[in-house]
């Protein structure tokens, strides 16, 4: 029985100095072995950035949104919505996007959350590639006509290797993760990256903040190269297309019913690409559905009486290339110039913000993409 033993333990050695170095990142980071209920529910400051464990910030948004009581104001959509900032209302707001992938998402989050949590206006980004067929049927459908994503605590093997090789990179180290007694880190990004959700649902990008204000040629997408090569190849949201697909048209003008009937009222928008990707496409004649989408389902929207606005040219409200993260996605500065811009221009966003406020905090933004701290 002890030779047993002493074999176990003798095979055992290599494969615990094997797993202790990720096991103890990916532990002391917050990344994996952490819940979040506990966090959420305290309401303490948070920054949550997984580097591996991404489909935990769908279940980070569901906690939120169900244990909150309910808000009047919601922003539903991709990662394209996740600038706008709950200093910018003075309604209660919180920032429920990178939860949708396909049309049929939409309704599916509503479906998802107790009817009590509903809010009074739902803003919700309709990314143009979402009336692409050919996007779409490359995302899998839920198996679920409900929202409720769930929490995985464990790494898988692929994971540890993950880490393994980003720690031999020197990427970050097990010496990592200091505490911050104003802030709670969770999850390798928001260690290493300074990146990750605020606890108000939007996004912060940090690093790439950095980079772009010093015209480092490391920051992601520099100068678009990223998003143009994804145009010319018609790969990753920028498949070719020419026609608007019909399930999409009808699955959005249910659940636009379906939030009419539940006394939710729908701002829609068309999110912004940067003035040089917009004009890469334009050059190609290879994503002609895009300019059909908004005089097609303008009709869905009024006759519910809700808004659509096309902010998908930066131009439209004084916003421009200088102030994107990247090829398609806009700063916290566009974003505000677009709530400006709804704000001057008849939305009934205007009852649940102060123009004259978000005026005052464009003037003292902090930079050409941040506008607040943290």
């Amino acid at each position: 029985m002890k030779k047993f033993a002493l074999k176990l333990l003798v095979f055992g050695i290599p494969a615990i100095v094997f797993l202790a170095p990720p096991i103890a990142a990916l532990k002391l980071s917050g990344e994996y072995f952490t819940g979040i209920d506990q966090l959420v529910e305290s309401k303490e400051k948070y920054l949550i950035g997984y580097a591996y464990n991404e489909e935990n910030s769908k279940y980070l948004k569901w906690k939120e949104v169900t244990s909150r009581p309910k808000q009047t104001i919601l922003s539903l959509g991709s990662s394209r919505v996740l600038q706008f900032r709950k200093e910018m209302f003075q309604s209660s707001f919180y920032n429920a996007g990178f939860t949708i992938q396909r049309m049929g998402d939409f309704l599916s989050f509503l479906l998802g959350i107790p009817k009590d949590n509903y809010p009074d206006v739902l803003v919700i980004g309709l990314d143009q590639w979402l009336f692409n067929e050919k996007w779409d049927l490359k995302k899998p459908k839920s198996k679920s006509a409900k929202w409720q994503p769930e929490f995985n605590l464990t790494p898988s093997f692929k994971t540890l290797i993950s880490v393994w090789n980003d720690l031999i990179k020197e990427k970050y180290s097990i010496f990592s993760f200091p505490n911050n007694n104003k802030i709670k880190n969770v999850g390798i990004a928001s260690y290493s990256m300074n990146r990750g959700f605020r606890s108000d649902g939007s996004f912060l990008y940090g690093n790439q903040i950095p980079k772009l204000l010093n015209y480092d040629t490391t920051a992601y997408d520099y100068n678009y190269n990223l998003t143009l090569a994804r145009i010319k190849n018609g790969a990753i949201r920028f498949e070719h297309g020419e026609d608007l697909y019909t399930n999409s048209l009808a699955e959005l003008e249910f659940f636009l019913h379906y939030c009419k009937k539940n006394n939710i009222y729908v701002i829609a928008f068309l999110p912004p690409f940067a003035d040089k990707v917009n004009e890469r496409m334009k050059q190609t004649g290879k994503h002609t559905y895009m300019p059909k989408i908004y005089p097609s389902i303008i009709p869905l929207f009024q006759k519910n009486g809700f808004e659509l606005w096309d902010m998908s040219n930066l131009s439209t409200y004084q916003s421009g290339d200088t102030e994107t993260i990247d090829g398609y996605h806009g700063s916290e500065v566009t974003y505000l110039k677009m709530l400006i811009y709804m704000a001057e221009n008849g939305s009934i966003i205007s009852k649940h913000t102060s123009l004259a406020k978000l005026q005052e905090d464009l003037e003292n933004k902090i930079n050409n993409y941040m506008v607040y701290d943290y």
